[in-house]
């Protein structure tokens, strides 16, 4: 039995980054309880089709691609990037049957995406395209990384409005909401350092008149991008900025894998400089998470005070992506 009194919700989901497909490759990766075979063909185009054959079950995984199909290893029948049976080596005629069941990808921000409905409804809102994750060359050298979380995908995503925990777990200062704009599946906000008076303001937050300021926008409660700026470079002054690409995909109702693409500019990227420090505490801070993860249970109605952050609003945003009413 679930810990949790929902279920996996609707949305947008990462497969894997699309440098880890290569031409030729086959992966089986589990998306809500469901088993793929994603693959890219040999011209470069990423596909991802249920995992097991529609003639007698075998794991499609275990196959191979051919050309623009994917071979099966128990008889060698071939399906296309679009589910139709493109070859069966002993047979005159392909049966009208023969379709392997897809669902809606997309390949954007180096990142190999599936669209997930329990019911089947198409996908009603798109995946950005962020500046600097698709060819442009805005970042310094990107970061990546993926890590499987024991715990579902709305909790994932409500520790980036739990604002108290970030001071008392993390060790760091907490970001005030200042500006929150929701429309339908996508909520955008904007919040700013609060400093603590034994905190080094002037090396840290305040710089040239400005502030530590983080613009994050999620889509659906899968995928969330995260813009910081006011960031002071250590070494010549100048102001600097980060992006974090936050996929958070439910393996199951208790499991979730993040991953995560970094980036800062190039101004503040220096070995000795505040970006590899900003990339370091992104990749060391979920690990304090973790213990409490796996064994926190869900409050639907929780005790809050007046620090805790939008919690209840976040929570009333993620209802609809579930096909059921969520305390």
């Amino acid at each position: 039995m679930s810990r949790f009194p929902f279920p996996i919700p609707h949305g947008w989901f990462g497969l894997c980054f699309s440098h880890e497909l290569k031409a030729g490759e086959i992966k089986k990766i589990t998306l809500a309880g469901r088993d793929l075979a994603v693959f890219r063909t040999e011209s470069g185009k990423a596909a991802v089709l249920d995992n097991y054959c529609p003639h007698l079950g075998a794991p499609l995984h275990q196959g191979c691609v051919v050309g623009e199909s994917v071979r099966c290893p128990f008889h060698h029948w071939q399906f296309n990037g679009d589910g139709e049976c493109t070859d069966i080596p002993y047979a005159n005629r392909i049966p009208a049957r023969a379709v392997a069941e897809t669902i809606p990808l997309q390949e954007v921000n180096g990142m190999v995406m599936a669209w997930y409905h329990p019911e089947g409804r198409e996908p009603y809102f798109e995946l950005p395209k962020v500046e600097g994750l698709n060819g442009e060359d805005k970042w310094n050298e990107l970061e990546y990384m993926d890590i499987e979380l024991p715990t579902c995908v709305q909790e994932v995503a409500e520790n980036d409005v739990d604002q108290a925990h970030f001071t008392y777990l993390h060790r760091m200062p907490a970001f005030s909401e200042t500006e929150t704009v929701v429309d339908g599946p996508i909520k955008r906000s904007v919040s700013q350092m609060d400093m603590p008076d034994d905190f080094l303001a002037d090396a840290v937050a305040e710089a040239h008149g400005a502030r530590h300021q983080l613009d994050r926008t999620s889509y659906g409660p899968g995928v969330a991008v995260v813009h910081g700026t006011g960031f002071q470079s250590m070494k010549n002054g100048e102001m600097g900025e980060f992006i974090l690409l936050n996929i958070a995909t439910p393996v199951d109702e208790e499991t979730t894998v993040l991953r995560w693409t970094m980036g800062v500019s190039k101004n503040i990227a220096a070995e000795d400089d505040l970006g590899p420090s900003i990339l370091y505490g992104f990749k060391t801070g979920v690990n304090d998470d973790i213990p409490i993860w796996k064994e926190k249970i869900y409050r639907a109605n929780p005790v809050l005070c007046d620090g805790d952050g939008p919690i209840n609003k976040h929570r009333k945003w993620t209802q609809q992506f579930y096909d059921m009413e969520v305390k």
